[in-house]
């Protein structure tokens, strides 16, 4: 069973009866000189906190007790009052070392905060007794677990030049590569100062986006991954432990809203205050978050006793997690300068407002870097805090905390539960936890991915929450859906669940089972085993646009709550900088199929036609396409359909030519290899059609 650390989930396409859309973390503006890009970002961005929040707000009606869909945790895309921000802070250092590690010196914890080299196991129940296994979260940085990670850059006798620190979230830095792939790449070479960074670099390979084909981002690329930084590999762009994410912070939030009775009954009593000496205990009663840390009982604590006291409570806009300015006044350099003027803030800022100006508390650090320049003729290693010199990077942590900022408004106390438990058989039903297309769950799951304490485990670990997008009129798209609580069997199609959409336009097929699928879900310390159930997809051409959940239903079990905002059903769209993208939508060589020009613009020169984007017909000015280009002859910028190896204008509107089979590929008609100039990656805008199949 996942507990939350756990998932949650229900509800439909994204409303905006508030007329809100959240900011990115820190406002930060990733595409300032592409206003289509950022506005495309933006809205994807929203969309997926969106639905980070629907999850966390239904809570587990699967299989746990005492778990109720929250009543004090608000949605500002649903509504949106005026409110009160007030932020919450915790030490950067990982709390749980010093925990699980009494007898260490402080000198021993900052070398395991480095490495992540451990002198003995831990039990793996911190609310009870459990069993004692290697040292969690896993992974390449796992035991950075406060939401901030960091790798250390070190020269030829081992002093430290430079110390990255990040808390970007990864769900962010998945929709920024969904947006454009590229910009991804020039980001990671301008942030961590090393243009020899690739985009194969940073890639899954062997797989592609079913939809562009273009690569599948790897957040634990060779430039990502580990506490060292060099030349050739490592560095810290986004968080990468596997509770270190933003959905994770977001069901701590929603799911530490609901009341909890103290102490625990019996005797019976109304009392759900909780003191911040007995958060580590609430922890246990409410089942999320992990014990110990600095963060997560903190964060929970204090939501909880806001509702206690009768608020209304959310994370406050931009939501995210927050570095803040190191205290400098134990930093001692050899020379005598400010040591604060070593600390650059690459990404974020020292200040940020609300959405109507008004000043938020605390610093929105994204991503900052500790360096002495080369100038000064010293390293970091030979500044001193508190009379030690830097030999750890862990030793800058200590000295700043970090932050959520939460937003709340005045409502009621809401009844108080007993702790979380689980259910009985007859009451304990399928819970959908992720899903994904087949490829890349098969791929990620078989990437193994080692770590310093020798248990290592599938690059699935650092999936996300961030929707799959299937296009409407998809005939076939084989998928996989992760499943707890499953009753399905391998090879017994008798026990295989049912899976079913909140929409009767969209519809799947279980083709396979598999039984024992170790990996950690996005948001939990250790891996957990459960079910995957592969599956063929249909969206029918009269699917709602927007977030969609999923229900799955054991064989004899009457349906549940879906999980929500699991994928997204989009129009199919065609970028103008990509070359043949897929639509979904296959035929055999009986179909007839229609394509139309539903809106968009988007030009193949940004240079022609005064700077003004055009329609699917192309350039107002014919010109005619080169060779080398999708179809020569025809209209450059003219949208260009193919099926197998037969190309064809669309244009505003066309038939497909007879007899074919197929999947329908899409593409604006350019110079799709750069024989010319700059081919397709100077193109702006993109085109949304339908597709009419009969």
């Amino acid at each position: 069973m996942q507990s939350v650390e756990k998932l949650a989930p229900e509800k439909k396409a994204p409303s905006s009866t508030s007329g809100f859309q959240f900011r990115t973390p820190a406002n930060i503006q990733d595409f300032a000189d592409d206003p289509a890009k950022q506005s495309t970002m933006n809205g994807l961005w929203s969309n997926n906190l969106d639905g980070f929040i629907q999850q966390g707000m239904l809570n587990n009606p699967w299989n746990t007790t005492n778990t109720p869909a929250t009543t004090n945790y608000y949605n500002p895309i649903d509504n949106n009052p005026p409110s009160q921000a007030a932020n919450i802070q915790w030490l950067a250092f990982p709390g749980r070392l010093a925990f699980n590690f009494p007898s260490a010196t402080q000198a021993q914890l900052y070398e395991m905060a480095d490495t992540g080299v451990m002198p003995g196991q831990i039990s793996n129940d911190p609310c009870g007794t459990g069993q004692n296994v290697a040292y969690f979260p896993y992974g390449p940085r796992g035991w950075q677990d406060e939401y901030c990670e960091w790798a250390v850059t070190r020269n030829a006798v081992g002093k430290i030049t430079r110390i990255d620190f990040t808390c970007e979230n990864p769900e962010y830095w998945n929709t920024l590569w969904e947006v454009d792939p590229n910009k991804v790449l020039t980001l990671y070479q301008t942030i961590l100062d090393k243009p020899q960074i690739t985009l194969q670099d940073l890639s899954v390979p062997g797989i592609v986006n079913p939809i562009t084909n273009q690569p599948i981002y790897n957040p634990l690329n060779k430039w990502n991954t580990g506490p060292v930084s060099s030349a050739s590999t490592g560095g810290a762009i986004h968080l990468t432990s596997t509770p270190n994410t933003i959905q994770t912070e977001i069901g701590l939030a929603t799911t530490s809203t609901i009341q909890r009775f103290n102490p625990p009954p019996p005797p019976p009593t109304t009392n759900t205050m909780w003191p911040s000496s007995q958060f580590n205990n609430l922890i246990c009663v409410g089942q999320f978050g992990q014990r110990y840390r600095n963060s997560d009982p903190n964060i929970g604590g204090t939501v909880n006793n806001f509702v206690t006291q009768g608020f209304m409570v959310t994370l406050a806009d931009p939501p995210g997690l927050y570095i803040q300015m190191p205290n400098f006044a134990t930093y001692q350099t050899p020379d005598g300068t400010d040591a604060s003027t070593f600390w650059t803030i690459k990404r974020g800022s020292q200040t940020l407002t609300d959405q109507s100006g008004k000043p938020l508390p605390g610093n929105f650090i994204l991503h900052a870097v500790f360096e002495v320049p080369a100038s000064k003729g010293y390293t970091v290693s030979d500044i001193k805090i508190s009379n030690v010199p830097i030999n750890w990077g862990s030793q800058v942590a200590y000295t700043f905390k970090m932050q959520i900022v939460a937003s709340a408004y005045q409502g009621t106390t809401p009844k108080g539960y007993e702790p979380v438990g689980d259910t009985d058989p007859a009451n304990t039903f399928a819970q959908p936890l992720q899903l994904f297309y087949r490829n890349y769950f098969d791929t990620l799951y078989n990437i193994n991915v080692p770590n310093p304490v020798n248990h290592p485990i599938p690059l699935l670990s650092n999936s996300t929450y961030v929707p799959s997008v299937v296009n409407i009129g998809t005939t076939a798209a084989n998928m996989a859906i992760v499943v707890g609580t499953c009753t399905a069997k391998e090879n017994q199609p008798n026990t295989y669940p049912s899976i079913t959409f909140d929409d009767p336009n969209i519809t799947a097929q279980v083709t396979a089972v598999k039984e024992n699928i170790t990996y950690a879900i996005p948001g939990n310390s250790q891996p957990s085993t459960n079910t995957v159930v592969y599956m063929v997809m249909t969206v029918g051409a009269n699917a709602t646009p927007g977030q969609h959940g999923v229900y799955v239903t054991n064989v004899g079990q009457q349906r549940q709550a879906a999980m929500p905002a699991l994928f997204v059903v989009s129009p199919v769209t065609t970028q103008a900088n990509i070359a043949w993208q897929n639509t979904g939508v296959v035929l055999n060589s009986n179909n007839k199929a229609t394509i139309k020009y539903a809106s968009g613009l988007w030009t193949a020169n940004p240079q022609d036609n005064g700077g003004q984007l055009y329609n699917a017909n192309g350039n107002p000015t014919f010109i005619a396409a080169k060779k080398g280009y999708t179809m020569p002859g025809q209209n450059e910028g003219a949208l260009i359909g193919k099926v197998g190896n037969t190309v064809f204008l669309v244009g505003m509107g066309a038939s497909v030519p007879p007899n074919l089979s197929g999947e329908i590929q899409l593409c604006i008609n350019d110079d799709l290899n750069g024989l010319y100039g700059a081919g397709l990656t100077d193109n702006i805008g993109s085109i949304v059609v339908t597709i009419d199949v009969s």
